[in-house]
């Protein structure tokens, strides 16, 4: 059984050359622990509950064209993000899924995995 595609996986950019405006990414979501079965349809279905869905984007695997288990759903109104944040919980495809607020990726705090100054190294060998 073939699900079309091609698993080039192209489409979108997933590095910026210029960092976005934090503007840019007010009414998107992150939406994580997505079931394998979920589409971009279903994902979208889900969604219009709260408000208008501009766009929706399961990312998938560059290699293969499968799922990756998370996607963004952008709203045309930004203050949806808010209703969808006050929801406990959501169901999308019968699997409870992890909503956050998207953060641009210059915007996203520091990882707590970098390295610290001087640990593991010399100060400067005289």
């Amino acid at each position: 059984l073939s699900i079309g595609g091609g698993g080039r996986g192209g489409g979108s950019a997933t590095f910026r050359s210029a960092p976005a405006a934090p503007s840019t990414d007010t009414g998107k979501i992150f939406v994580g622990g997505l079931s394998w079965q979920t589409t971009e349809e279903s994902l979208r279905w889900h969604f219009e509950q709260y408000g208008t869905v501009v766009s929706t984007e399961i990312m998938r695997d560059r290699n293969t064209g499968d799922p990756r288990g998370f996607g963004f759903v952008v709203f045309a109104d930004p203050t949806t993000v808010d209703l969808v944040m006050k929801e406990d919980k959501h169901e999308v495809n019968h699997k409870i899924v992890d909503v956050k607020r998207a953060q641009a990726r210059g915007i996203a705090p520091p990882s707590i995995h970098q390295s610290q100054a001087g640990e593991g190294e010399a100060p400067g060998a005289p």
